[in-house]
């Protein structure tokens, strides 16, 4: 180590950031392992959800088969739940539980009524009704749907009015025929209650409707109260009725859902604009669901890759609902057999994986401690020192860059301080991206630091380092692999105190996110070259021109294309870019979850960590930069697997675990066949030498 790390250790400010960082991780492991992991190994209940449209569509096409018949074979198979969208007019006709007219439809049958030219398709209606063109007329023999019908039209002020005439009950409506397609009206009440009676969960999904109001919110959710065995309530557009960012509004809302005392239920992968912060408001009691776009059942149509999806889902997404879409509803009685075999299909499937179906219940809320929050944002900022101290050594090892370097520290304390009061969540966001960039770079630095070369003096240090000191292939291998081990464990602190920052029930549910996961990518690939460059040159020297740099600028060009290259390839990962990943790709992910349980992240066991151990084995020097930018991907990667709060954190461990063993194993394998090839190569060299020795005596 030298004189000037030396003067830093003296000042104490290396043992007091190893100190915040050791109870950081305390508090970090009481978070994940105390609260967090109970909570999810106890969630193992999936419901199994099919679309009330659709159980309606092949009963309504298949021959003697009632609804309540196509009910009963669904809950035979393992449906657990009924989704239902709330109904449109034109929902209501089709089911023949009403008569849908415009003004001048119904004004055309009276007179042709009148003039005895038709037989009389509807009777006048009652004096004191006027018709009007442009409005709606609704006639109905039931009068559960008439009251819903005309409570919620009056609720969401279409003004309606009512009118008799033989037999029949009449709404009129100032409802325009634009809004037939789009204004939700109630649910049918009567077919849910021969859905429940087969023990079916009722879900029901609500309509955007304008003007929003606080009466009308309460009257459409007093019907929501009506629906039987009511499980959960979701909506149907990609925005919450009313204007959201009206903090009244959602009030209201939440104001008239949390006497039913049921879950709210998001869709994944159809973010809902609102819905996060009415959760908030009913603390978080929300279901996660998952469902097979229409437009991609096609490329489903085998039961397994179906069933591969919903697994993942399940498993490791929380995701506690499946929702089932049924394709080739074109031929109701062949999907009526279809539609059986695959929820049979997904019930088992998820009994294999460990999990039950059934009626789930959602996350127990809860929030971490203010202090223990406090403290996990302090330990970044000690790392964050800790990174500056070794970048900057030449300067912070004298004494009059302490005070600056002590006051920048508490600056940031400060800061993350009252980030903590007055934007929680944006602040912890802020300070777990920093965390997933800081703790990587930290270990790969630290152990390329203390690594030494055959004279004794750190691979850091000016001067190129040689041949390794360990003779022995086994010890130089178990060195390189303890080494990969520490900076492992460096990335793994980071990913538990990044973990418990976001650690409750909202990141775990996805209503908020760790934000920034392109930059915690991008930013340790850039940083770790960076601090090298200043750790292995004068760079104060050659700011102020008393010292010229060794380093070449085609070098330093092909230093940036790497980085480029690498940061074209970390944006094109994740599910933004889906066409980046091959389908044999894709095959192999699914062979290796199929026979771990869990499959480790591609860039750590194929890629990264190998290569970290073969620049271990061999030594860093810059000419191996390359192998370092690639090697530092697996722990970028590794890091990343606990950004992902909404995977079950046993799984996140599992992946990595399976990661690192296969990574380092496919390691050895690399680092044995280069020694062949390097030994292969000296015994030609030495060969050669020795002719031309003999040549030239």
């Amino acid at each position: 180590m030298s004189d000037n790390s030396s003067k830093i250790k003296r000042y104490g400010l290396k043992s007091i950031a190893v100190l915040v960082i050791f109870a950081a991780l305390v508090s970090a492991l009481w978070t994940n392992f105390g609260l967090r992991l109970p909570l999810e190994a106890g969630n193992r209940t999936v419901g199994l959800l099919v679309d009330y449209d659709e159980i309606k569509r092949i009963a309504d096409g298949s021959y003697e088969i009632e609804f309540r018949d196509m009910v009963r074979k669904a809950s035979a198979a393992g449906a657990t739940g009924l989704v239902v969208r709330e109904r449109l007019l034109a929902d209501w006709e089709i089911a023949g539980d009403i008569l849908v007219f415009s003004g001048g439809q119904l004004g055309f049958q009276i007179e042709l009524q009148n003039r005895g030219a038709a037989d009389g398709v509807m009777p006048a209606i009652t004096p004191g009704i006027t018709l009007r063109p442009e409005n709606t007329y609704i006639l109905t023999k039931d009068p559960l749907v008439y009251d819903q019908l005309f409570s919620l039209l009056e609720a969401k002020r279409r003004y309606p009015e009512k009118f008799d005439f033989q037999g029949y009950m009449g709404i009129a409506t100032s409802l325009h025929s634009g809004e037939r397609a789009t204004l939700g009206l109630g649910f049918p009440l009567a077919q849910l209650e021969d859905a429940a009676a087969e023990g079916f969960q009722i879900i029901p999904r609500i309509r955007n409707w304008e003007p929003v109001t606080g009466d009308n919110v309460a009257e459409v959710f007093r019907w929501v109260g009506k629906i039987p065995n009511l499980a959960a309530i979701g909506f149907n557009d990609q925005s919450l009725p009313g204007d959201v960012s009206n903090p009244i509004i959602l009030e209201r809302f939440a104001e008239a859902i949390s006497p039913l005392n049921v879950p709210l239920v998001s869709f994944e992968f159809y973010d809902q604009n609102g819905l996060s912060s009415l959760a908030s408001r009913l603390d978080y009691n929300l279901l996660r669901a998952h469902a097979i776009a229409e437009n991609e059942l096609q490329r489903y149509s085998d039961f397994q890759e179906a069933m591969d999806r919903y697994s993942l889902a399940a498993t490791e997404r929380n995701i506690r609902y499946i929702y089932l879409r049924f394709p080739g509803l074109v031929n109701p009685q062949a999907a009526m057999i279809s539609s059986t075999e695959l929820i049979e299909y997904v019930r088992d499937g998820l009994h294999e994986e460990g999990l039950y179906v059934g009626n789930p219940k959602p996350l127990k809320n809860y929030s971490i401690p203010l202090p223990i929050l406090y403290l996990l944002g302090a330990s970044v900022i000690a790392a964050g020192g800790w990174l500056i101290a070794l970048a900057g050594e030449p300067l912070f090892g004298k004494r009059k860059w302490r005070i600056p370097f002590i006051i920048l520290m508490l600056l940031g304390l400060a800061a993350w301080a009252v980030g903590l009061i007055l934007m929680p969540v944006f602040a912890r966001q802020t300070f777990a991206l920093a965390g997933a960039a800081f703790f990587p770079s930290l270990g790969v630095l630290l152990v390329l630091r203390d690594a030494k070369d055959d004279k004794g003096t750190g691979v850091l240090t000016r001067g190129a380092p040689t041949s390794h000191p360990l003779g022995s292939f086994l010890l130089k291998l178990i060195r390189a692999m303890v080494q990969l081990l520490i900076i492992s464990a460096f990335t793994i602190v980071g990913a538990m105190i990044m973990s418990a920052l976001l650690g409750e029930p909202a990141f775990m549910l996805k209503l908020a996110l760790f934000r920034g996961t392109k930059a915690a990518h991008i930013i340790p690939l850039a940083l770790v070259p960076f601090i090298l460059w200043l750790r292995e040159e004068d760079w104060y020297g050659l700011l102020s021109g008393a010292v010229r740099s060794n380093v070449r600028f085609w070098q330093l060009g092909v230093c940036l294309a790497l980085l480029a290259a690498l940061a074209l390839y970390i944006m094109r990962t994740g599910n933004d870019s889906p066409e980046a990943v091959f389908d044999l790709e894709l095959q192999v992910r699914q062979a290796l979850n199929n026979w771990l349980g869990v499959r480790p992240r591609t860039t750590e066991f194929l890629i990264g960590h190998p290569l970290m151990l073969v620049l271990l084995y061999f030594g860093y020097r810059f000419s191996l930069f390359p192998v370092l930018m690639i090697g530092l991907m697996g722990q970028v990667s590794l890091m990343n697997t606990y950004a992902h709060i909404h995977t079950p954190l046993a799984v996140s461990i599992y992946r990595s675990f399976h990661g690192l063993w296969m990574g380092t194993l496919l390691g050895i394998v690399i680092i044995v066949i280069l020694e062949l090839i390097l030994r292969r190569l000296r015994i030609v060299n030495t060969k050669r030498k020795e002719a031309a020795r003999a040549v030239g005596v």
